[in-house]
């Protein structure tokens, strides 16, 4: 990112206008655990921005050049998380008004394949579920696009979800159910240790000098407008995620409202899509039924992009990049449809699957990941295609 001379006030001034407006729209129609989760999805957007913190790009940056700090930056990560999530869902303790659950999904076929697509089609659309929403928060028009087609492939996996969870399966493996508390922390934090030493081992192998200092310095005093180093993102996105374990009930998750939002928007131009059978599970049914405003999901992805909006415009950043070319724009649709529909087989994204999953202690987040980076690696080479 690079900092403009000038904060864009004006786009400053609507962020905060519409987080009031929204907040109090959230608050009076739904209650206080819908505002609560707006506000850390402003959060979460702002970190994600200011850290830069995505998947995509740290990935295709070790694939490509052997760059291990976002790699690291995200072990770092998970490593918190494992150990918070473990200790809050193992004993259910510092629970916030209610019970909590963790992202247990199948390990199963579907996710090897789903995760598999989305690892590919993220490094066409060039962001993940949580960067593809922080960018186009940002303004960034190819962004944009690839959100508007991940909605529509999100949706398109729904139609299908029948034939997919008839693929075969393990069903769901939750480490915290099958093993003490300290069994998994062992498990989990000794594979991200081992994950850690091999991508620094790498790094070091490769380049002469080790990348440090963007993940753990901060360059500048202004921290409102210059990046932030990508520990600060890590350990941010951390306290935001068990934030949201708290109001949300749930942890972070963000393509379940990409697939709503293209129901509603189906269902508005006539086309029936209560009838599927995705839709008429039990949660989905009522989300479909229920006001945009009543899905979590949906409320801390808008907080994510108003979030991400407002930093970068502090930045003087917002809207860097307003043009396309049709590589590009291919690039964006493909990308982006491939990524929802493949986040629908594999039961999330980088987000719910990878962080939420093995934070949660489920086994069908470390399959995701081991795929979703297979994935990523034939993504990378197909890229020259479209860049």
């Amino acid at each position: 990112m690079i900092a403009h001379q000038r904060i864009e006030t004006p786009i400053v001034l609507f962020g905060l206008i519409f987080t009031i407006l929204f907040s109090y729209l959230t608050y009076s129609t739904i209650g206080l655990r819908h505002l609560l989760v707006f506000l850390i999805g402003i959060g979460l957007g702002f970190a994600l921005y200011k850290s830069a913190f995505g998947f995509t790009g740290g990935w295709r940056n070790f694939i490509e050049k052997k760059d291990s700090s976002a790699l690291r930056a995200q072990f770092l990560m998970l490593g918190l998380a494992v150990i918070i999530f473990s200790f809050v869902i193992g004993t259910k303790s510092f629970v916030y008004d209610g019970l909590i659950v963790g992202a247990i999904a199948p390990v199963s076929l579907s996710v090897v394949i789903g995760s598999l697509m989305f690892g590919f089609a993220m490094q066409l659309g060039g962001g993940c579920g949580s960067g593809t929403l922080f960018t186009a928060g940002s303004g960034n028009i190819k962004m944009a696009v690839t959100l508007i087609f991940f909605i529509i492939g999100s949706l398109a996996g729904t139609y299908h979800f029948t034939f997919w969870s008839s693929l075969p399966s393990l069903g769901g493996i939750s480490l915290l159910d099958n093993y003490t508390i300290s069994d998994t922390l062992l498990v989990q934090l000794s594979l991200i240790a081992v994950l850690y030493v091999i991508v620094f081992t790498i790094d070091k192998k490769n380049n002469k000098i080790v990348h440090h200092n963007n993940i753990f310095i901060f360059t500048s005093s202004n921290l409102l407008r210059d990046p932030w180093p990508l520990f600060a993102g890590s350990v941010l996105l951390v306290f935001f995620s068990f934030l949201m374990l708290q109001a949300a009930g749930h942890p972070w998750s963000v393509t379940f409202s990409f697939g709503l939002w293209g129901a509603k928007l189906a269902a508005l131009s006539g086309i029936d899509v209560a009838s599927w059978d995705y839709w008429q599970l039990s949660y989905p049914a009522i989300a479909l039924e229920n006001s945009l405003l009543a899905d979590p999901t949906t409320v801390s992805n808008l907080g994510i992009i108003l979030g991400a909006l407002i930093a970068s415009a502090l930045a003087g950043n917002f809207a860097n990049q307003t043009s396309i070319n049709k590589k590009l724009l291919y690039a964006a649709i493909i990308g982006g449809f491939f990524m929802g529909y493949g986040a629908r087989l594999a039961f999330g994204c980088n987000i719910g699957a990878l962080f939420s999953g093995i934070a949660s202690g489920s086994v069908h987040g470390w399959v995701w990941f081991l795929f979703a980076f297979i994935g990523s690696y034939f993504g990378v080479k197909s890229r020259k295609f479209f860049y």
